[in-house]
């Protein structure tokens, strides 16, 4: 790979990079807000001692990080560290950051398999995977149309796509 060409990766890498730590932080950050909720919540005091009503934290205690929580956060870590950090690095010319694409790619990819793990994890995590969504979808009715309707022309376009884009190569 020339020096030009590893830059334009190193480029890329980094706006992916950034797309994908951003999509994680925005998850994490839903999963740190919902758990924070579970401990305690604002909650209003009507002890009849003030004249007004009184704000105060109530303490709930049903706060727990899931395996999901493990995985979303060990994603970002990965995520920041191969596809932001390392390729900033990279294209600052520091040496130990310049040994080419392998790491960066591979970690990207790692980054986005623990993604994966994620949604699979709440998936189970909340049953969504067992009968549940049997049941569910018999109750979808006029939404069957749209989900199936969406799911062909994803596919469709894929295939279009695909084809001319091989073609032109």
């Amino acid at each position: 790979m020339s020096p030009d060409e590893l830059s334009r990766f190193y480029e890329a890498a980094l706006t992916a990079g950034a797309i994908v730590s951003g999509f994680i932080g925005t998850f994490l950050a839903f999963r740190i807000q919902r758990e924070a909720n579970y401990d305690r919540q604002p909650a209003v005091n009507f002890s009849p001692s003030g004249s007004k009503a009184r704000a105060r934290d109530v303490d709930i205690g049903l706060a727990h990080f899931t395996s999901s929580f493990l995985m979303i956060l060990l994603a970002g870590i990965v995520s920041i560290s191969f596809g932001v950090a390392w390729p900033l690095l990279a294209l600052a010319h520091w040496p130990p950051a310049m040994t080419g694409p392998a790491p960066i790619a591979g970690g990207l990819l790692g980054s986005m398999i623990l993604v994966a793990a994620y949604f699979l994890d709440e998936l189970v995590h909340y049953r969504i995977l067992s009968g549940r969504l049997k049941n569910d979808v018999a109750e979808w009715k006029s939404e069957l149309a749209i989900v199936v309707g969406g799911i062909l022309l994803s596919v469709l376009a894929y295939v279009l796509v695909w084809c001319a884009l091989r073609t032109a190569v």
